[in-house]
């Protein structure tokens, strides 16, 4: 240990300055801001930070952005002696938290070195503050059971072991990542990721210039790219990213039927748009649109899946419904996703969709009611007027896949006309799995009459079909 300083001239503090919003700074962060005679600011916190610090304060830039120039790390630790050395206080300010990825360590370790006390005041770091600003909850049980931190660009000691990472099947949150975004979501895939597992890019989080992408693992990078994210940015790679597919989903939504709504002015147009696609995030509303992984596999998408769920329905339960109803027929041969319209908002049901890339697709009570169903039930009849919603929204979807193809325009997916007449789906689509019942959410698949298909898969064990009376879909 170097030889110990007066004690009036030891004292230094590393301050976490939070992701960026001058309102996430803590109480103690902005005292201890007061008392410096000098600061030391890295790139990335928020000037308006800098209100706390004594109008005498000397303020010195030394940068430190990952990818750009910036003070070398010994000159920051030198800088900060020189001035405790002349008897000043320091404060080291640091966006986020100065202990993940700040190197605070490193200034902490040569400062106590030298003898000098210092006050580690942390911060919110970016890495929980960014996924949140989406509604991204890191550590979401339904979705992981913990989650990992971890640098991608490799300094220091290296590139991290990706594959170790996927092994985890933990959240990963990447800081300083998107430079070699591509080169880590490859790694990712080769290390046996699946592709459609979802992703978040956070650019400048918490702050009103913020902006974000979602997509899936397999399309992410060219659709980060895209949009022209850049650094400082936060990276999100898991299933809690579905969290925010789902709520942009939402949102869309609302903001979609708000829209018709009021161009409508009256019930009918409203019913009318209600039988249109919901374009989630990450999918297409166009079947000859969409390249995503199944196409990419040389597999066609010909099922039209028809669901009922009761209110507050998880996701996990919605997905595990489909799987037991398909049996052997492949998951990535879902086109879409259909249901009544009073289901527009079900939470679960869009995270469903949009963790899938699986367009939405809502029919009116009208449309629904003028298909027949195969187990007639008194409670669904009771509750919303139909006889049943999973085999009519599977029959209806897959008759508007018909109508969309042969359409001169394929944008325009809703057919209004077919979609009314209850011949079309009986001339137009087959029902390959009744209705089935699982976790109390119904189940039904359909796919067009003259959609090219391997076999007529049998219905699986782990299916059984819904009792008529027993629940309201």
């Amino acid at each position: 240990m170097g030889r110990p300083m007066p004690a009036a001239m030891t004292r230094a503090w590393l301050i976490g300055a939070g992701p960026g919003d001058v309102e996430l700074m803590t109480l103690k962060a902005t005292r201890a801001l007061g008392e410096a005679d000098v600061v030391l600011v890295d790139d990335l916190v928020n000037p308006d930070v800098l209100q706390f610090a004594r109008a005498d304060a000397r303020v010195v830039y030394v940068g430190k952005r990952g990818g750009h120039p910036s003070t070398p790390q010994a000159e920051i630790v030198a800088q900060m002696l020189a001035h405790l050395r002349a008897g000043r206080s320091v404060a080291r300010l640091k966006g986020g938290d100065p202990f993940v990825f700040g190197r605070g360590g490193e200034e902490l370790e040569a400062l106590e070195a030298e003898g000098i006390r210092v006050d580690v005041i942390n911060g919110i770091t970016a890495g929980i503050a960014a996924p949140a600003t989406l509604g991204i909850a890191v550590t979401h049980r339904e979705h992981a059971q913990g989650v990992v931190f971890v640098t991608g660009h490799g300094a220091g000691s290296g590139k991290p072991d990706w594959a170790a990472l996927v092994a985890t099947r933990m959240t990963l949150v990447i800081y300083m990542g998107m430079r070699r975004l591509a080169e880590i979501t490859a790694a990712l895939l080769a290390a046996g990721m699946h592709a459609d597992t979802p992703c978040a890019a956070i650019e400048a989080a918490t702050r009103p210039e913020q902006r974000h992408a979602l997509a899936p693992l397999g399309e992410f990078a060219d659709t980060v790219a895209r949009k022209g994210l850049g650094s400082p940015a936060i990276v999100v790679i898991g299933g809690v990213a579905s969290l925010a597919l789902a709520r942009d989903a939402a949102q869309s939504n609302s903001e979609t039927r708000h829209a018709r709504l009021d161009d409508a002015g009256d019930a009918d147009d409203t019913a009318v748009a209600e039988a249109r696609p919901i374009p989630l995030p990450g999918s297409a509303t166009s079947a000859a649109g969409r390249t995503d992984s199944a196409q990419r596999a040389g597999l066609t998408k010909t099922l039209s899946v028809g669901i009922g769920c009761r209110s507050h329905s998880t996701a996990a339960d919605i997905e595990a419904a489909v799987r037991a109803a398909l049996g052997t027929h492949p998951f990535a041969r879902i086109a879409g996703v259909a249901t009544i319209g009073s289901k527009a908002d079900e939470a679960g049901l869009l995270e469903f969709c949009a963790r899938h890339a699986l367009p939405l697709q809502l029919f009116t009570r009208e449309q629904i009611a003028a298909i027949p169903v195969t187990s007639p039930s008194a409670a669904a009849h009771a509750h919303l007027g139909v006889d049943g919603v999973c085999e009519p929204c599977a029959l209806l979807a897959a008759s508007h896949a018909v109508a969309s193809a042969n359409a001169a325009n394929t944008a325009n997916v809703a057919n209004t006309a077919n979609a009314a007449n209850p011949a079309t789906p009986a001339s137009h689509a087959l029902l390959l799995v009744p209705k089935t019942v699982h976790a109390g959410i119904t189940v039904a698949i359909a796919r067009a009459s003259n959609a090219p298909h391997a076999d007529a898969a049998p219905q699986s064990s782990a299916t059984r079909p819904a009792p008529p009376n027993q629940d309201p879909r």
